[in-house]
């Protein structure tokens, strides 16, 4: 009985030390186990890889907001722009390496790459406090640059004032507006005459990414071909704004009037009255063109002028001004019997004229 008594006591003991050693051991285990994970968080690149778990597309959309800020939104939405350039770059393209030139000993850089393309960077510091008789480290900062993306895409276009331009399906306004002109060169002189022409104005697009397309309508809905030379569809506008029936009339009468002023300023002493017989109904009576055409004919009277014909003659233009008034910029060829025979001569002129109840006349004309 006794010996039976002495083995169970032996077993239990050897019970007891197997369970205290167990958790002796486990205890040890668990305090190796925070040694070793403490140890693992002494090291930069441990935390850089748990930093890089959390780094995903929502968190670069918030640290990319502010930038994303700086395009024209209203032609290109920060959503637009992110999905278009700044998603590609993401995913399993993105990998960190330790910049040496910036890290210390309590300061660690990494350079955040896509496909060997920098785009930001996270800084790592240690803490001041200890675990365990360890110093951890936190990042302390984190940067997105895509500031590459960013491209000198600026653009102008120049239209009429009165047309619509729009620019990835946004219509330009006045924020865009950068240029206003009105000047036609050889058309300039109209203004004295009552005739303003339209101005033109430029559209001006900048900070947007990926080129710019713009897409250009008239006042009826039109659609123009963005390269377009407005300024000549300004001009042409203005340079046929008569009517069929108006064209046609007036051009019989420059072709007429033209014949007999030729004929006139070039008449010889014989035929002078007859000439000027021809010419006077087609001026308006009291005129300055009238005035001098009856000056011109005291000096007929002892001039020794050769006869002038008119051999050819082009309308470049008629163009109605106000009240009942046209300007007819013509081309005119004369042939003029000298010594030698005839020379042709070129003239450019524009002849004003008034359209009246009684007729059309002629009361200016303007050599250049």
């Amino acid at each position: 009985m006794k010996t039976g008594k002495k083995k169970k006591g032996f077993l239990y003991g050897m019970l007891f030390y197997a369970v205290v050693f167990i958790c002796v051991l486990a205890i040890g285990m668990i305090i190796l186990w925070r040694y070793i994970e403490a140890y693992e968080k002494t090291r930069p690149a441990t935390a850089m890889r748990a930093y890089m778990q959390t780094f995903n597309e929502e968190k670069v959309r918030y640290l990319v907001y502010d930038f994303l800020g700086t395009f024209d939104n209203n032609l290109q939405s920060r959503e637009e722009i992110f999905d278009g350039y700044i998603r590609p770059m993401l995913g399993d393209k993105v990998n960190y390496k330790k910049n040496p030139a910036e890290s210390s000993e309590t300061k660690v850089v990494y350079s955040l790459l896509s496909d060997d393309q920098l785009i930001g960077s996270v800084t790592l510091e240690q803490s001041e406090k200890e675990e365990i008789g360890f110093r951890f480290w936190n990042v302390v900062d984190e940067q997105m640059d895509f500031s590459f993306i960013r491209e000198d895409n600026s653009k102008s276009i120049t239209v009429p004032e009165s047309f619509t331009v729009t620019c990835n399906s946004y219509t330009l306004g006045g924020k865009y507006l950068t240029g206003r002109q009105n000047d036609y060169d050889s058309l300039d002189y109209l203004a004295e005459y009552g005739l303003k022409m339209p101005d033109m104005v430029t559209y001006t697009v900048t900070d947007y990414l990926g080129d710019v397309e713009f897409r250009v309508y008239d006042e009826d809905g039109t659609e123009h071909a963005p390269d377009e030379n407005f300024e000549n569809l300004l001009i042409n506008r203005t340079l046929n704004n008569c009517s069929e029936a108006e064209t046609e009339r007036l051009t019989v009468f420059i072709q007429d009037y033209c014949k007999y002023y030729v004929a006139f300023m070039g008449s010889h002493r014989d035929l002078i009255y007859g000439n000027y017989a021809n010419l006077k109904p087609y001026l308006l009576p009291g005129s300055d063109l009238a005035v001098r055409m009856n000056g011109a004919l005291d000096g007929m009277t002892w001039s020794g002028n050769k006869s002038n014909e008119i051999q050819s003659l082009e309308i470049n233009y008629i163009i109605r001004l106000e009240q009942g008034r046209y300007v007819c910029d013509i081309t005119y060829f004369v042939n003029t019997l000298g010594n030698r025979g005839y020379v042709v001569t070129e003239n450019n002129a524009r002849v004003f004229v008034r359209w009246t109840d009684t007729g059309v006349f002629a009361e200016e004309m303007l050599s250049y």
